[in-house]
């Protein structure tokens, strides 16, 4: 992402880019004296070193050494000679004053004897992948940075560590690698405004300018995300019942009860209650009841009144709940593009995909839960917000690094004498103004080629020209997950609600279907009472939106703007 169109974290906060920084410029320098310090362990065998060491090191890759030594007679132990720790120096006179400069820090891995020249030639490395291999997760953490997510890549335990290190790198526009002197450091791919070292006129090699353009196929400017993020959403409905009986006159207390005794009919109870909500298959979680007065005197006139059984009711209002668990799949679909690429040469696509599943135990024991205290209607969505961000930074940071990564692939590359060039290393930027040419990139590639025979010592300098364009960068910030709003309060019914009476006796037809409740006069007109004492409910039906599979799907976009290094070609 660019910053006042510079990249982040190049530049100091509150500091203009390439402010204070002054360009170093590449002197020729017709005449110099140069020669090679090799240790090998605690021995300097310099003097043994002939043909032409090379040293190849590149961005994101091990460093690599060649070297060959010409042994005095006696026994010779090739294998003695793997694993030795090798250093390579460059030391040289320019105007009269000494020089000298660290080529590479390393071990040799191959040691190949030849018994005719007796010759040792080894192959040598700076050992990263094994290095980073022996790091703790937190040391490559601190050292890598980036992004990482179990749900896009494996888990942690039991993998390679350099895997692992590649994995946080993918979401990086930048590379890991070792300085010359072996420490493991990461940089960045993009060049800087003002460059370390300036290649002016007469400053390299003749006719040693080559230009590998980028292939467009491999020019990827859009990238499309498809992620998948499933977790389970519990559920809870709460229905409210009310119910009164008729003989009442719609009065409660001892007026309603009083009015109740002059015509009296069977009641239910309590348990009957409790009873028709577990058959509704709900859970009852509040009741409130209006119960026959305990034995005493009542009325006017007074009246006794005997009554041992105080959970008879002349009402209630009680509300029963239901549980269920929804699955829920938000399906995320995100484009990173850069813009002025695609206008430029049309869309180059790549995609990406993952999907993660939350799991939480109490899905599974939510439905069968009886303890439903303090739960109301609603819903509670078991995410686990961490992972969600984990899984789509780490992949739009991946978009983002391939989408960069695919416009620097025009490599510039020239010669110069290594004497011109100490201390040049991968991280620079450098400017080219020669050969007719003009350039300005970041090095990605040094290779020291040194001629012991031939008194020649020449480095090859290649570097990534950047172009795509764009003013344009929006933030990798992952959009806010699907918010379900919160069903209304349920208007629960109070006693006298909406549930009916039946009472068999006078004539009436009973209807089996009806809920509320159902029984018999005590003085019935000539016809003796056949309904059914019962109590019934119905609860209502669950939407099925609530309980299907929610299947909601989040899009977003987001803009890449690629600097354009330098490059210009006569």
């Amino acid at each position: 992402m660019l910053l006042n169109s510079a990249p982040l974290n190049t530049v100091p906060i509150n500091a203009t880019p390439g402010q204070g920084v002054e360009p170093t410029p590449v002197v020729a320098v017709p005449a110099f004296h140069w020669s090679l310090r090799l240790i090998v362990g605690d021995e300097d065998w310099t003097a043994r070193l002939v043909g032409r060491p090379e040293v190849d090191r590149e961005e994101g890759a091990a460093g690599v050494c060649s070297f060959e030594l010409c042994l005095p007679p006696g026994p010779v132990y090739p294998l003695d000679w793997k694993g030795r720790p090798v250093t390579l120096d460059y030391l040289t006179t320019l105007n009269g004053e000494a020089k000298e400069s660290r080529l590479f820090t390393g071990r040799i891995v191959d040691p190949t004897w030849d018994k005719t020249y007796r010759s040792l030639s080894c192959t040598c490395t700076d050992q990263l992948q094994q290095r980073v291999e022996a790091l703790e997760i937190s040391e490559i953490d601190a050292l890598a940075g980036g992004y990482w997510s179990a749900d896009v890549f494996e888990p942690v335990d039991g993998r390679s560590r350099w895997d692992y290190a590649q994995e946080r790198m993918s979401s990086r526009t930048a590379s890991l690698d070792c300085d010359a002197y072996g420490a493991l450091r990461v940089s960045s791919w993009f060049s800087k405004p003002v460059a370390d070292f300036i290649f002016g006129p007469g400053s390299t090699v003749y006719d040693s300018l080559q230009v590998e353009l980028s292939d467009l196929s491999e020019q990827t400017n859009t990238v499309e995300i498809t992620a998948d993020y499933r977790f389970s959403r519990l559920r809870q409905l709460n229905q409210g019942y009310g119910w009164a009986h008729p003989g009442t006159g719609g009065s409660g207390g001892e007026q309603g009860f009083c009015t109740w005794r002059l015509d009296n009919t069977e009641l239910p109870d309590v348990p009957m209650i409790q009873a028709a909500v577990s058959g509704s298959g709900q859970v009852q979680v509040a009741g409130a009841y209006y119960t026959l007065p305990p034995s005493g005197v009542y009325c006017d006139p007074p009246v006794i009144w005997k009554n041992d059984y105080t959970e008879l009711l002349l009402g209630a209002s009680f509300v029963g709940a239901r549980r269920w668990v929804q699955s829920v799949t938000e399906k995320y679909r995100l484009t990173v593009v850069a813009d002025a690429s695609v206008a430029a040469v049309g869309a180059v696509v790549a995609r990406q995909s993952s999907s993660v599943s939350i799991e939480n135990p109490r899905s599974d024991t939510w439905e069968s839960d009886s303890n439903y205290s303090g739960g109301d209607s609603g819903h509670e969505d078991l995410r686990d917000e961490p992972r969600r961000q984990a899984i789509l930074r780490t992949l739009l940071n991946q978009a983002l690094a391939q989408i960069v990564g695919a416009h620097r692939g025009t490599l510039v590359s020239w010669d110069v004498p290594t004497s011109w060039v100490l201390g040049l290393d991968l991280v620079h930027t450098v400017e080219l103004g020669d050969f007719d040419a003009g350039a300005h990139g970041k090095i990605t590639r040094l290779q020291h080629r040194l001629d012991l025979a031939a008194g020649s010592a020449l480095t090859s300098i290649t570097v990534a020209i950047m172009r795509g364009g764009g003013n344009a960068s929006d933030p990798l910030i992952p959009p806010p997950f699907t918010v379900e709003p919160p069903p209304p309060p349920p208007e629960g019914p109070g006693i006298g609600g909406s549930l009916g009476t039946q009472l068999g006796g006078r004539g009436a037809v009973y209807d089996p279907d009806r809920d509320g409740f159902s029984g018999n006069y005590t003085n019935h007109s000539g016809v003796p009472g056949d309904f059914p004492r019962r109590f019934q409910i119905t609860a209502d039906e669950i939407p099925a939106e609530t309980r299907d599979e929610s299947i909601p799907e989040v899009a977003a976009a987001y803009r890449v703007a690629i600097p354009n290094d330098r490059l210009e070609l006569q």
